[in-house]
């Protein structure tokens, strides 16, 4: 079975993070995809809460070739322990509607606790909402 990623901050592709030179032999891009869920601004990078009929969030999609070191490696980076209570990020697969219409089930981080004092991002795109951000 194929497995999938959805990223939708720090690690998209037009976002030059050092850590994606680390598995980026182990990834194929596979496109523009998106998931309901409300984004928020966490500081340094952006947080999913998946919503059932919320706004759409915009990410992309690759296909692991090693799929358990492309995993452990990033649930390193987004600090996923033993206790995955305690942790800000929670890795699940989620359905994600690609470009082309079809849904994939895809591995995405989602943010693990209330976003009370966050601010919630309008932009359906992260990428989009720092640009925007910068020039303000």
């Amino acid at each position: 079975m194929t497995e999938h990623l959805f990223v939708y901050g720090t690690l998209r592709k037009g976002y030059d993070l050092k850590l994606m030179g680390k598995v980026s032999q182990l990834i194929r891009y596979v496109g523009q995809g998106k998931v309901n869920a409300d984004l928020y601004d966490l500081g340094r990078y952006p947080g999913a809460i998946r919503s059932s009929r919320g706004p759409e969030v915009i990410g992309d999609v690759f296909e692991l070739t090693d799929p358990e070191r492309v995993l452990r490696i990033l649930d390193k980076y987004e600090g996923i322990g033993p206790d995955k209570a305690a942790s800000e990020f929670v890795r699940r697969r989620s359905r994600v509607k690609l470009r082309s219409g079809q849904t994939v089930n895809a591995w995405v981080y989602w943010y693990n606790f209330e976003p009370a004092d966050k601010i919630r991002i309008k932009h359906k795109n992260y990428l989009n909402y720092l640009k925007n951000k910068r020039t303000h």
